[in-house]
């Protein structure tokens, strides 16, 4: 939290720095630290190994500044990712009819960044209803298989583990396989009780 001593000495750390650090030509170091960050953060919650950046794979990520920025980023890259995607197939769609198809999932107990993410996204946003407060597997594939056969594109769906509301835990091992079977991006959004793994 911003107001604990490590987080207060971080802020006067990097208020007496003063990096730049948004790419790696404006701050190599800044930006490698961040990657060899990422990676302690994957270590400490056992990530699997595909997930880190020295698995000389496709792993890694980027430090963001608060839980709303993180779903944001998250909802866009998988928006530009599922653009791609259909334009492959479909050439003759334009950016806009695939972007118009794009609908994404959450739980009716998601914080409301969620949804604020899918305004600034410009996409569609289900509310998936929960069950005991918890997004279930069987619900998620209902609205996508709904969805799909309304002619709309799946894109992306976010499993809280943690909701503000409760603290319930999506069911992440039954809407996962969903989301793979439906190539669908699964952002889980645990900001609030996430660092109970570690």
């Amino acid at each position: 939290t911003a107001n604990s001593y490590p987080a207060i000495v971080a802020d006067m750390l990097s208020g007496a720095i003063a990096c730049i650090g948004f790419t790696w030509i404006a701050s190599p170091a800044c930006t490698e630290l961040e990657v060899v960050m990422m990676d302690w953060l994957g270590k400490m919650l056992d990530l699997p190994k595909e997930f880190l950046a020295c698995s000389g794979g496709k792993g890694g990520g980027v430090i963001q500044g608060t839980a709303s920025e993180s779903t944001l980023v998250a909802l866009l890259g998988a928006k530009a990712k599922k653009v791609q995607e259909v334009k492959a197939q479909h050439p003759e769609w334009d950016e806009h009819t695939i972007i118009g198809k794009l609908v994404g999932y959450c739980s009716d107990q998601a914080h409301s960044s969620v949804e604020r993410a899918g305004l600034l996204g410009g996409v569609k946003l289900r509310s998936v209803p929960s069950e005991n407060h918890r997004m279930r597997g069987d619900a998620l594939e209902k609205a996508i298989q709904q969805d799909l056969a309304d002619g709309l594109i799946p894109f992306y769906a976010v499993v809280t583990l943690g909701t503000t509301n409760s603290c319930a835990f999506d069911y992440l091992d039954e809407c996962g396989p969903v989301g793979n079977k439906h190539k669908v991006w699964i952002h889980v959004d645990a900001a609030y009780a996430g660092s109970a793994f570690i």
